[in-house]
């Protein structure tokens, strides 16, 4: 009985050449050089639309404490500098937009204050409010935060420009 030995052809080894490994390093250097583009110009918008996000909490905030508390509440709303404030909360610290950032309205629903450049936003007891639209933005995009004055809806509309 003869043993048959198996003809030794070309022998593979699992493992990658030299260039498919150079290739994906300059792809992966490649889109690592374009990262930090990417996120500069996200940058801002994802910023306006975590300070909205603060603001409209902030606004649900003084209304659910005018309704728990059952007296008027109110929201301050300095239109020149970008910044707000409530006796409610922080103990009436003025909070400032982050930079780049600005403020402005829109509906002559708010109250107008006799300082020049400010806005109020006052809650009743029952939840209702007088309504309006505050518009917070940067130099690329404006988001709009409704208070319908029918059903006290507060509404952050990110689709805004």
């Amino acid at each position: 009985m003869a043993l048959r030995v198996p003809s030794a052809g070309p022998v593979r080894s699992a493992g990658f050449t030299l260039m498919e490994l150079l290739l994906v390093l300059s792809i992966a250097g490649l889109l690592l050089a374009m990262t930090p583009a990417l996120l500069h110009k996200a940058f801002p918008v994802l910023k306006l639309k975590a300070a909205a996000r603060d603001l409209v909490q902030e606004i649900r905030y003084v209304q659910n404490a005018a309704i728990i508390n059952g007296r008027v509440a109110e929201i301050r709303f300095d239109l020149e500098h970008g910044a707000y404030r409530s006796d409610l909360v922080n103990g009436g610290e003025l909070r400032a937009l982050p930079e780049g950032l600005s403020l402005s309205q829109e509906s002559d629903r708010f109250q107008i204050s006799p300082v020049a450049g400010e806005a109020h936003l006052v809650f009743y007891p029952d939840g209702s409010a007088k309504g309006g639209t505050l518009y917070l933005g940067n130099e690329h995009q404006r988001l709009a935060i409704h208070v319908d004055w029918l059903t006290s809806r507060i509404r952050l509309d990110e689709k805004q420009n």
